[in-house]
């Protein structure tokens, strides 16, 4: 729009505040008075000549903090969980703060004059009140600066966007500030698009620059991806800062160039105000014809329906050739029968019907008609006859051929193709044509020949030509007849035509009046865009130069030690009291010592059990048992977003820098950190890389994600590099990095696909960080040997849960169900991001599953705490986001794994990292509880196993009399066992009763998905991605209607895998239920001894639990969406809530009764194979105790054999007791 207007560089002469008010007055006249409000206080602001300065950024990126510093005093609350709710604009003068608020009908603002108490409160709280506006001794800003404090970016509270978007048309100068962790979040790129296109001077202050450590990435390398994304993105900036409120000092940090780049910016305030009212007018204007132009969408998009591409010349040219064919059918009758007469005339007449030899066959024959004829000396009256027959039949045929090659077929495709062209002609048509056609044969040649028909010369000739033209009229009258009866078929079809000819000639009328209504569309849309441009100032650019320039790149050398190599790091610094407090407690290698000299006890039971055939089951049930305590080991997996710290935090627990660490993303792949073992030795690495069908399977997924074609093998990479690098939906973005970097990466990784291969730390460092690399790779376990992993721990640290592997919520699953603790790592002043939500009401939903609660939480970087009472605030704030998880009393640990690490290296930070805390319960749990468990289960089994076998002493110290009883009860119990163990084997009961209870979980899953749709709903179709000016509404609606449904069908996946774990202990509780009926009945022990390793291989979890859901048609829900401003404030959300909830609940029931009966299935046939499972095992004791008894019956020494038995388990399980310190 602005484009044919004048430019003009900042620094000129314009009357502003005329062209602002000739503006404002304008647009109330068009009744836009949202815009109208906007001129307003942009002609407000040309009065007051005030340049602010706005601070935006995600929350707790320390924005309040940082005015706070400049201002010089403590004006504005802040911390690390949200604090600004509303707009709040600081300017020196006499302190006093006024709140505004505005009406529901209006735009009247009711200022309220507060105290620096009640301003905290409202700051935070916000509620109905817009603005807050402070005055205060602020010398830095005096006498025309304002400084404007925004709402987090990252904010879920639409009131919060909005505040921060509307307030920038009156920002001049905008400082993005964001914290040293997350500078590469897609909020903090995709705002910081949105103000650059804005057109406002831009600064990017990335803060607490502390955090940085030289060894782990060159500030360098830092700067340079830093400033690459925002590029990459198409940000344009004027400069970036590294800042440090906590050390001010910091050789990083240019906090001393900020109070001076205001001061020079306050300097410029003229011609920089002069350039941003320009901007505000020029983005106000377009906004104002990007609405005015989306007003008349749902028209436009009706009448281009209507056209169906057409244009207006095109319709004007078929309207006139359908008139002119409307009059051609009124006299295409008589037309037709002229054209065919005049067709058949031609060709009769060229028809050459009597050539020489037809006309000497003529002659022959009416010469042997002569009385006189003879044919020969001896010629008699049958000879005669003969000969004229003969010549009679010659001529017919001669004459019938020439007829069929010069007539026949030339007037049948005449005629027919007349008749087609009408549309009239058909089989029957044809068949009564031909019938028509007149006989020439040998018949009618006597009949037209007669007796004294000349035989030569002119009269022979003329009997020719009387022939023929008997021919030609009887085709001729045919051809006509034939004709005549298909004219007479024509009327109603006729009528059919004109019919369809006013239907067609209808509907382009209507589409013709839809083009001019097009035009008469656009020629307004003109004439307003013509109008307002009129009343516009004239463009102005910024003088070069004229920002002050600022580089992230100057700074003071930075002081401490080299980056470090890829060598196999140091060990943890013996004797220090970092090395001390993380051994102090009861460590997992007290749990394992444990756990191996249980062991250890129960296999002497099972040795001592192995030649007694009654107890065959029982030694090898606990042999097994003993197998599981002596191999186990602690598996700890580390849970959370990207840049949460779980690398560092991994480093902390290891006491040595072996991970990547990175404030970009760094893990990318699931990587384990073991002790060596076998081949494989210290600081190598076992890498197992996809096959071709997983990598090919990601690769289709992402492409249909960013709804692209279907890949094509030999060039899939070629559709990769067409890939835009901006305007990419959220949820779009890990798959368009993810092709990207496997497009990379793929001549490199392509040979070595579906291999395991060993290589070196640093390798394995690039193949964990580089996504390029690690994209291929399916899993990697790390051999490295420190105090950790000797103590049996395997560490897992996993990718970030909003990265490309969070789609694989088997995977995660998995890692929450096997693992023995599960550490969720959550950053400092963080927030809770939409995956870690999800990953969290996962952990909530199965955390009952678990004998043991498992869960540790992490809140990761506690040194940026300024003191205790904020450290005590963000722990309650993440205890609140837990519980509304499901995750009540959970187990928060604050801590700080840099300065753990540092303190483990050999520094004295150690204890102020609030680290050890936190080892000695993972010990107390790694060391005792957890074992704890797996001990009571081993007891418990030695327990059982002892009764069993005193039961047999006893039976053998009875009398033989009673021994005999007993053989015979037992005998008579074999004879029912058949039986009883078939109807085991058939049991419905357990079966039924599992089907029940899985149709019951199933049943609330599905209910508390729906509960769910309203916040499923809000994060999916938000202010921050359907906003004026984001280009591709349609297709931006369309992609958040599909991240609503991955969203629902994620939570799905997520509920029916936590329901895997329900079904399997109510599958086991059935089941063992029946098959201790069954053995009671059989007076047999009612619980056989079995290891947990048994039981879980027994029950595993279904595969194909995938919650696709049918996709929904985006296209014909585009209607409800007229505007961002009418969707989320005049109704439009509502609407298409109520048009998309039925749809998503009838997508979920069907996906869900889909994978219901996939699931019920499943664990039905499980449940059958364990009923089998228990028959064998209760005919196997069955079997021993007819050994046994055969054997007590044959007498012996088997009462000593027993009581031998019962002796040396008792010792056992006395001994069992005092080593683990447990009670018998």
């Amino acid at each position: 729009m602005g484009a044919e207007r004048e430019s003009v560089h900042s620094g000129g002469n314009t009357d502003a505040a005329g062209y602002l008010q000739k503006l404002t007055e304008w647009m109330e006249r068009q009744g836009d008075i949202e815009s109208a409000h906007i001129f307003a206080d942009l002609l407000e602001k040309e009065r007051k000549r005030e340049l602010t300065i706005a601070f935006c950024g995600h929350f707790s990126a320390g924005k309040s903090s940082m005015i706070n510093a400049l201002c010089g005093r403590d004006i504005l609350p802040s911390g690390p969980v949200p604090t600004s709710a509303n707009i709040v604009s600081i300017r020196c003068g006499r302190p006093r703060a006024l709140i505004y608020r505005e009406t529901s009908r209006s735009r009247i603002r009711e200022p309220k004059e507060v105290s620096s108490e009640q301003l905290r409160d409202y700051c935070r709280l916000g509620g109905d009140y817009t603005a807050i506006e402070v005055w205060d001794k602020v010398p830095l800003l005096e006498p025309h600066g304002v400084l404007m404090d925004t709402p987090g970016v990252d904010s879920t509270d639409e009131g919060h966007q909005s505040a921060t978007r509307s307030a920038l048309h009156l920002a001049d100068i905008v400082f993005y500030i964001m914290d040293y962790n997350h500078v590469q979040s897609e909020n903090n790129l995709t705002f910081a698009k949105n103000l650059s296109d804005w057109g406002k001077p831009l600064y990017l202050v990335i803060n607490q620059i502390d955090k940085h450590r030289e060894r782990e990435l060159s500030i360098e390398g830092y700067r340079k991806q830093a400033e690459n994304a925002f590029r990459n993105w198409g940000v344009k900036f004027a400069g970036m800062l590294f800042t440090s409120l906590k050390e001010k000092e910091h050789p990083l940090s240019h906090w001393e160039s900020l109070p001076r780049l205001i001061t020079e910016l306050l300097e410029r305030r003229e011609t920089l105000l002069e350039y941003s009212l320009s901007r505000s007018i020029e983005h106000t204007a377009e906004a104002y014809l990007s609405s005015f132009r989306e007003g008349q969408r749902e028209e436009r998009e009706a009448l281009l329906e209507e056209l169906g591409g057409e244009d207006s010349v095109s319709l004007e040219r078929e309207l006139a050739e359908l008139e002119a064919e409307e009059k051609e059918l009124e006299t295409l009758p008589e037309r037709a029968r002229l054209q065919l007469r005049g067709s058949l005339d031609a060709l009769l007449g060229n028809a050459n019907l009597m050539p020489a030899d037809i006309r000497d066959a003529v002659s022959r024959y009416a010469d042997s008609l002569r009385s006189g004829f003879r044919t020969g000396l001896l010629t008699t009256a049958a000879k005669r006859d003969r000969e004229r027959a003969s010549r009679l039949t010659l001529l017919g045929d001669a004459l019938e051929r020439q007829v069929s090659a010069q007539l026949e077929g030339h007037v049948l495709s005449l005629v027919r193709a007349w008749g087609e062209e009408l549309e009239l002609w058909t089989e029957a048509d044809e068949l009564a044509l031909k019938s028509g056609f007149p006989q020439t044969g040998a018949q009618w040649l006597a009949e037209a020949v007669k007796p004294g028909a000349p035989a030569t010369g002119e009269a022979l000739l003329q009997l020719c030509r009387g022939l023929a033209a008997d021919i030609r009229s009887g085709y001729r009258r045919a051809a006509l007849g034939t004709a005549d009866g298909l004219l007479a078929k024509l009327p109603p079809l006729l009528e059919a035509r004109r019919a369809e000819l006013a239907r067609r000639r209808d509907a382009r009328a209507r589409q013709a009046r839809a083009a001019a209504a097009l035009a008469a569309l656009s020629r307004a849309y003109e004439a307003r865009a013509a109008e307002l441009a009129a009343l516009l100032p004239p463009l102005r650019t910024l003088t070069p130069g004229l920002l002050p320039e600022v580089s992230a790149s100057r700074g003071r050398p930075l002081p401490g030690p080299p980056r470090r190599s890829f060598l196999p790091p140091r060990r943890v610094a013996e004797g220090t009291a970092a090395a001390q407090g993380a051994a102090a407690g009861p460590a997992p290698a007290e749990g394992r010592r444990r756990l191996g000299e249980a062991a250890q006890l129960l296999g002497s039971a099972a040795s001592l059990l192995r030649g007694e055939p009654a107890m065959a089951s029982a030694s090898r049930a606990l042999a097994a048992r003993a197998a599981d305590l002596a191999g186990g080991r602690f598996t700890l997996a580390l849970l959370g977003a990207f840049s949460a710290g779980k690398s560092s935090f991994a480093n902390a627990l290891l006491g040595e820098v072996v991970l990547p660490v990175s404030p970009h993303p760094a893990t990318a792949a699931v990587n384990r950190i073991l002790a060596p073992e076998g081949p494989f030795r210290h600081g190598t690495a076992a890498v197992t890389m996809k096959n071709r069908d997983e990598i090919w399977d990601d690769i289709r997924h992402s492409f249909g994600v960013l709804q692209m074609e279907e890949p094509e093998p030999r060039a899939w990479t070629d559709a990769v590099t067409e890939l835009p690098a901006q305007g990419l939906h959220p949820s779009a973005l890990p798959h368009a990095g993810f092709l990207k970097a496997a497009a990379r990466g793929w001549k490199e990784a392509e040979p070595l696909l579906g291999t395991m291969r060993t290589v070196e730390l640093d390798e394995y460092r690039s193949l964990v960080a580089e996504e390029s690399r690690a994209c291929f790779v399916r899993g990697i376990d790390l051999y490295y040997a420190c105090p950790l992993t000797a103590s049996g721990i395997v560490l897992v640290d996993t990718p970030g849960a909003d990265s490309l592997h969070a789609r694989h919520t088997g995977v995660t699953f998995g890692y929450m169900k096997e693992a023995d603790a599960i550490c969720f790592v959550t950053y400092y002043n963080h927030a809770f991001s939409k995956t870690d939500r999800q990953l969290l009401a996962q952990l909530g939903r199965i955390r009952e599953s678990f004998p043991l609660d498992k869960m540790f939480f992490i809140v990761n970087a506690s040194d940026l705490a300024a003191d205790e009472e904020e450290l005590a605030e963000v722990k309650e704030h993440v205890a609140l986001n837990l519980r509304s998880a499901g995750l009540g009393n959970p187990r928060i640990y604050a801590l700080s794994s840099m300065q753990a690490l540092e303190g483990k290296a050999g520094g004295s930070s150690y204890e102020a990292s609030r680290f050890g805390a936190f080892e000695t319960a993972l010990w107390r749990f790694a060391g005792e509880e957890l074992p704890a468990l797996s001990l009571k289960a081993a007891l418990d089994s030695l327990t059982s196993v002892c009764s069993r076998a005193e039961e047999w002493r006893d039976i053998a110290l009875k009398a033989e009399s009673e021994r005999e009883d007993e053989s015979r009860r037992m005998e008579e119990r074999r004879l029912r066992a058949d039986e009883r163990l078939m109807r085991l084997t058939a049991e419905e009961r357990p079966l039924r009763d599992l089907r029940r209870e899985g149709g019951e979980l199933l049943f609330h899953v599905r209910q508390r998905i729906g509960f769910a749709f309203g916040r499923m709903y809000q994060e999916s179709f938000h202010p921050s991605l359907l906003r004026e000016g984001a280009g591709g509404l349609k297709e931006i609606f369309a992609a958040c209607g599909r991240e609503l449904w991955r969203t629902a069908g994620r939570e799905l996946e997520a509920e029916l895998w936590a329901t895997t774990l329900r079904l399997t202990a109510a599958g086991r509780r059935l089941v063992r239920e029946a098959s201790a009926a069954a053995a009671l009945e059989l007076g047999l022990p009612a619980d056989p001894p079995s290891t947990a390793s048994e039981e879980d291989e027994a029950w595993p979890a279904p595969k194909g639990l995938e919650g696709d859901l049918p996709p929904a048609d985006w296209g014909k829900l585009w209607g409800l969406f007229k505007s961002p401003k009418h969707f989320f404030e005049g109704g439009g959300r509502d609407a298409l809530r109520n048009a998309t909830e039925p749809l998503l609940k009838e997508a979920l029931a069907e996906a869900a009764s889909r994978l219901e009966t996939l699931l019920l299935d499943h664990y039905e046939s499980l449940a059958v194979q364990a009923l089998a499972r228990a028959v064998v095992a209760l005919r196997e004791t069955l079997e021993e105790q007819d050994l046994a008894m055969s054997a007590m019956l044959k007498g012996g020494d088997s009462a000593e054999r027993w009581n031998f038995l019962v002796h040396g388990l008792r010792e056992l399980e006395t001994a069992f007791g005092d080593r683990m310190n447990m009670e018998v």
